[in-house]
């Protein structure tokens, strides 16, 4: 089987390096991206399985890399919004339509191997990933 593909866009080179040990073992294969603009190129060469996103970097924000994804048909890639800044949690869910939000240090971070697992176990059971245009209308 082949290795499931996670894209972590952060500017922070230890957190890079803390989720390439927590999920680049035999399951994942882990990319990283340290701005806004690399981490969409990113998307488009690698098409990953999901995407952990900080929130604030320092070329812009979720919000934009969030929308560019939208404007080049990439928005069902799960991405899961991670930020040390509680107030990035309702833009986060509202305004980038995110499928999870990690608060860093959190107690949240020792499950997000978890949260990880789930969201692609659902995005895999999901009609709308294989066509969107089944999605129902609301």
């Amino acid at each position: 089987m082949a290795k499931r593909k996670i894209l972590v866009i952060d500017d922070d080179l230890l957190w890079h390096r803390l989720l390439k040990r927590l999920f680049g073992g035999v399951e994942y294969d882990v990319q990283s991206a340290a701005s806004c603009a690399d981490g969409v190129k990113m998307v488009e060469q690698h098409n990953p399985d999901c995407i952990l996103l900080d929130f604030h970097l320092g070329d812009g924000n979720a919000v934009s890399v969030c929308s560019a994804l939208r404007k080049n048909g990439k928005e069902l890639i799960p991405v899961i919004v991670v930020s040390s800044d509680p107030g990035a949690e309702i833009p986060a869910y509202a305004e980038c339509r995110a499928s999870y939000f990690v608060l860093k240090g959190s107690h949240a971070m020792a499950e997000l191997t978890t949260i990880v697992e789930k969201i692609l176990l659902n995005d895999e059971e999901s009609p709308y990933k294989k066509d969107p245009r089944t999605e129902p209308s609301i």
